[in-house]
């Protein structure tokens, strides 16, 4: 049996809200959890809200390789590339991205995830927001150079 996972997951959005530094694109996919059997068929929808043209994607995420962009689609119509493996997208609207197999394969075990963001950033709102990913092991050595600093 193969299992297909597949997860929203949104990249860095803004909308051009006066009031607001950011508003996120919201990521809706439709089934979010798919396991299937070798050989059968799947479609997994990917819907946006929160901005009106979207740059959308889909990413594969394999132990062995990590996270790897397959699908990237920046407008209706148009995805890039169409095909890949045993694997289709399509963009049949502005606001939406599928992902499709006419039969997955045992070795096709993987999380997906749909993401959005758009195309331009005001240059007033670049500024606004700053994510600092810390891994937890950076965080541990940061608390024990800071406790072996007070032990001086």
């Amino acid at each position: 049996m193969v299992r297909v996972f597949l997860i929203t997951h949104q990249l860095l959005s803004f909308t051009f809200h006066p009031d607001l530094c950011a508003q996120l694109i919201q990521v809706q996919q439709d089934p979010v959890d798919l396991i299937v059997s070798p050989g059968t068929s799947l479609k997994v929808s990917c819907s946006i809200t929160g901005y009106s043209t979207p740059y959308l994607y889909w990413y594969q995420w394999t132990q062995e390789a990590g996270f790897t962009l397959v699908f990237t689609s920046l407008g209706k119509g148009s995805v890039n590339p169409s095909e890949k493996d045993r694997f289709k997208s399509s963009r049949p609207d502005n606001l939406q991205i599928v992902l499709e197999s006419d039969g997955v394969g045992e070795r096709d075990s993987a999380v997906w995830y749909c993401a959005a963001s758009p195309h331009s950033v005001p240059e007033q709102l670049l500024s606004c927001t700053k994510t600092t990913l810390t891994s937890v092991a950076a965080l541990s050595q940061k608390k024990k150079k800071k406790n072996s600093l007070r032990n001086i």
